[in-house]
């Protein structure tokens, strides 16, 4: 079967990034951090496609920015219009008519690993019935959303998104759709308190990938003045 991962990104100096990371770091180090998380995400979904065999793109919020050079290591799809379901929908749909099954996931949960989509696309790629793979965020949200079939509108544009309760909302409406595999809990970055969180669970990882390595760094040399490392990349690279 064919399938497909999009990753969500904006396009510093088109776009606000991390509007809350930059109140405290300042908007330098928030795109930095963009950026550097979007690297660490691709870098899992282009293991995962080695692997699966399903084509990894980019799904650019900006039309004007399909061919900038931050984006230029895989495919793009522009979001489209409107607010963030109607172009989570439109992706969806879009993909979903050169695909048989879609995976859409956030760039702020760089820590996520290929095991973690493999099961998604595993679990999506058998074609008996209806499925949907939903992997939550410890703040009510979720951070990747997976199915093999039509999404009524409705279940996008009827979520208010950015609530504690979104993820909850959205899973209501996906059940009775088809089964659903839920996935490991995961936490998303949106306040500087979070990247102690992000840079325990990076240095967790079993297998970490060169670019989540880079991001670590990142941590180390950006946030230093934030909290004091127990742990340095240098140390993780011995």
């Amino acid at each position: 079967m064919s399938g497909a991962i999009a990753i969500f990104v904006k396009t510093p100096g088109l776009s606000p990034v991390k509007t809350r990371l930059a109140a405290t770091l300042g908007q330098e180090a928030a795109e930095a951090f963009h950026l550097a998380s979007s690297r660490s995400v691709a870098s899992v979904t282009q293991e995962l496609s080695q692997q699966s065999g399903i084509q990894s793109y980019y799904a650019v919020a900006e039309q004007s920015a399909l061919n900038h050079n931050y984006w230029g290591d895989q495919p793009c799809v522009w979001q489209g219009e409107g607010g963030l379901g109607e172009r989570m929908a439109h992706i969806y749909n879009t993909l979903l008519q050169e695909h048989d099954f879609v995976l859409l996931v956030g760039a702020d949960i760089p820590q996520m690993t290929v095991s973690e989509l493999h099961g998604a696309v595993t679990w999506l790629a058998r074609e008996e019935h209806a499925r949907f793979s939903f992997g939550p965020s410890v703040d009510g949200g979720f951070w990747v959303f997976g199915g093999n079939c039509q999404v009524p509108d409705y279940v996008w544009t009827e979520v208010v998104y950015s609530q504690a309760d979104t993820g909850a909302q959205f899973l209501n409406r996906i059940e009775p759709l088809g089964e659903v595999k839920i996935l490991v809990a995961l936490r998303d970055v949106d306040e500087v308190s979070d990247l102690l969180l992000l840079r325990d669970a990076l240095l967790n990882l079993a297998e970490p990938l060169p670019e989540q390595y880079e991001l670590l760094r990142f941590l180390d040399v950006q946030s230093a003045h934030l909290f004091k490392p127990k742990q340095s990349y240098q140390d993780v690279r011995r």
